[in-house]
């Protein structure tokens, strides 16, 4: 019968009810025969000294004659009855938590006999008056080396060896499978043998986690199934079999966001495990010597309860204090150990590596269907656009949906659309300024082929899941699927005000990048600070607005030195994630002429925001000030022969409305004017009567 020790798979109610059954007959008899070793061994030195009365009140009556000196054949048969039913070579035993785990502990037979006289004063009181009245002291009433030496010493080659199974380094002490006094002053044979309250109930067949734990704990619960973790949950699993250590360690190389968690969590399942994730966090706060305890009472669960740990590295950062944490439970813990970090973590032990793949854009969407099969819904065709849009692990997925559904009614796509960009919204924070769009296409002044070409952008994003999957051409395209643009033009000139009406259109984040401050002189900082954009844009699948791209792409040159050298890897490093990521990445440079033509050939997307010509300007003038503004009748033929652009234009309308709240009147031409004077100051472009005409006098002033 298999055992709840092991686990191979999380037991019934019934199944535990056999179990315990079973070992409660096991545990009767073992008590039993040690209630008449403990007698015999009273009686024997009684015979020695003459003064040592029989413990006749520790066995039952039925057991009485088999204290007499000279045991009689049928006393023999029952004692040798008993001592078989102990015996690791016998069947039964498997039947009996203490006996499963000397098998899976490695315990010898002295070993798991000292464990059950450790553990007998918390089962029967009994034995700790035995205990006392054999150790002939009232203080000693507790299990002893010297105790278990006299009832079991003929079982040992050496006895003077037979301290070292209390050796630290020991299944019993480096498992805490029991406990010894520390106190020096008191010699190794006559130190305190204890079990604690866990390992109570676990001899007692009462198998349950130990309560100091938990608040180390995380639960977990299976989550969407996709083909991507399924693979790596096998590949997991069949590297713990094949291991030549009891305990081996797994590094998952993935996300949790992108499954690694539920591959770690498939794989214990498979391999009959109880899977625990750790909370490195809390295990860092602990004193050394606190959590080398706690580490130990993990490795003590992995054999009581079939437990395997499941640490998460995602927000652990290398030479932290958390970091040495992963650390010390590659090294120490004795558990099978499924580690997940990003890349491979170092070790000096030998650690098996699985990839875990996100899923992809088809397994994603199988997923948001099983999800939504739960809810009322009527997202049907919009599930394809979801999935090609935000790139989310099954957890998410779940997530998101649950999001949505708490609004009540039957869940719609716009409802998911917007769960989705609430679940994802805050990754990018703390790496690029969020911007909120505030215009729309009626708002923008442009020609028409340049509305045009952004219409074609919008296009693309939004068809993105037909062309890519029903069509076919995403695996024709391979890395080749982002959407990327260049929008080059001088300042104000609309591609900020673009990228905000592309944002609004498609219903999407928009995040600037500002990759001035992207670029370090410091090798490889330029790529690492890219890599951080894009991966925690992947997931939202937000518009990334790369501003001042002319600061890393201008024109490359010749191989010279390390620096040119390591310049162009940068922009290697870019190009290439712009490729491969799922979203629209939006370059902005107000020097065209400064980029690499064969940077340009690279990007979907080139779109020129020239400067605007006067029909452009008095169009922007007629809807510059917003409806609600009070504004007297202006020149717009004077205003809009000013050579300025659409950004300075909006600028010069601010500032002559606060000029008009400051007169309290209407906003006039002369406001206007005087605004547009400072502009022309703060641009270092003269002030002549060409420009203001009848105004130069006004703007001199």
């Amino acid at each position: 019968m298999t055992t709840p020790t092991t686990a191979s798979a999380l037991p019934t109610s019934s199944a535990i009810s056999e179990w315990r059954a079973h070992n409660l007959v096991w545990l009767r008899g073992a008590l039993r025969l040690l209630r008449l070793q403990l007698s015999r061994h009273a009686l024997s030195i009684g015979a020695a000294t003459g003064t040592y009365r029989r413990l006749d009140w520790l066995v039952a009556a039925d057991d009485a004659e088999l204290l007499r000196s000279t045991p009689t054949a049928d006393e023999i048969a029952l004692g040798r009855s008993l001592e078989k039913q102990t015996d690791g070579d016998d069947e039964a035993q498997h039947d009996s938590a203490l006996s499963s785990l000397a098998i899976q502990a490695e315990l010898t037979t002295f070993e798991r006999n000292l464990l059950l006289l450790a553990a007998a004063p918390s089962l029967d009181g009994g034995f700790a008056r035995a205990y006392a009245e054999l150790h002939d002291d009232p203080r000693r009433d507790h299990a002893t080396l010297q105790l278990a030496l006299s009832l079991y010493g003929h079982d040992t080659a050496d006895r003077l060896l037979s301290a070292d199974c209390l050796m630290p380094s020991r299944a019993l002490r480096r498992l805490h499978l029991l406990s010894i006094d520390d106190d020096e002053d008191v010699p190794l044979l006559l130190r305190r043998l204890s079990v604690d309250e866990r390992m109570s109930d676990y001899v007692r067949g009462v198998n349950r986690l130990d309560s100091r734990l938990m608040r180390y704990l995380v639960a977990m619960h299976p989550t969407l199934a996709n083909d991507s973790s399924a693979r790596a949950a096998g590949d997991a699993a069949a590297l713990v079999r094949t291991a030549e250590n009891q305990w081996s360690t797994v590094n998952l190389l993935g996300t949790s966001e992108g499954g690694a968690r539920d591959a770690a969590r498939q794989a214990c399942v498979s391999l009959g495990l109880r899977p625990q994730l750790l909370d490195v966090r809390r295990l860092a706060v602990c004193l050394p010597i606190e959590r080398a305890e706690i580490i130990a009472l993990l490795g003590r669960e992995a054999l009581l309860a079939g437990f395997a740990a499941i640490v998460d590295t995602d927000d652990v950062e290398r030479g932290s204090a958390q970091a040495q944490v992963v650390d010390e439970l590659v090294e120490t813990l004795s558990a099978t150990l499924f580690l997940i970090s990003a890349e491979r973590w170092p070790s000096v032990r030998n650690v098996g590596v699985v990839r875990v793949a996100r899923p992809t854009r088809v397994e994603q969407r199988v997923m948001w269907r099983d999800a939504l099969s739960m809810h009322v819904h009527t997202v049907n065709g919009e599930v394809d656009a979801i999935a090609q849009q935000f790139d989310l692990g099954a957890d998410a997925i779940e997530e998101t949906v649950a999001r949505a559904a708490l609004r009540g009614g039957e869940i719609t796509g716009r409802m998911l659309w917007a769960a989705c960009r609430e679940q994802t919204g805050t990754s990018l924070d703390d790496l690029a300024r969020r911007i909120t769009p505030s215009y729309e296409w009626d708002d923008i002044v442009v020609s028409d082929d340049v509305r045009s070409q952004l219409r074609e952008l919008a296009s693309q994003v939004e068809h993105r899941a037909r062309v890519y999957e029903a069509w076919g051409f995403g695996a024709q395209l391979g890395r080749g699927r982002g959407i990327s643009a260049l929008f080059a033009g001088a300042s104000g000139t609309g591609k900020t005000m673009a990228a905000e009406i592309l944002a609004a259109h498609l219903e999407l984040d928009l995040y600037r990048v500002d990759l001035a401050g992207v670029v370090s002189k410091f090798v490889g900082e330029t790529e690492k600070n890219l890599r951080r954009v894009f991966d925690a844009a992947e997931r939202s699948g937000a518009i990334l607005f790369f501003d001042e791209a002319d600061a890393l792409f201008g024109s490359r040159t010749e191989v010279r030195d390390s620096h040119d050298r390591y310049a162009n890897l940068e922009i290697n490093y870019l190009l290439q994630r712009m490729e491969d990521y799922a979203g629209l990445a939006i370059l902005a440079t107000n020097r065209r002429s400064a980029l690499d033509a064969a940077f340009l050939r690279r990007l979907r997307f080139v779109i020129d925001f020239p400067f605007p010509g006067a029909d452009e300007r008095r169009r922007i003038w007629e809807r510059v000030f917003p409806a609600k503004a009070v504004v007297e009748a202006l020149e717009l033929s004077l205003l809009s022969n000013l050579e300025l652009s659409g950004g300075n234009i909006r600028s010069i309308a601010v500032n002559a409305a606060f000029l008009a709240a400051s007169d309290d009147c209407a906003i006039g031409m002369g406001h206007v004017v005087r605004a547009a004077a400072r502009e022309y100051v703060k641009l270092s472009k003269p002030i002549g009567a060409q420009e203001f005409g009848a105004y130069s006098a006004l703007v001199r002033r």
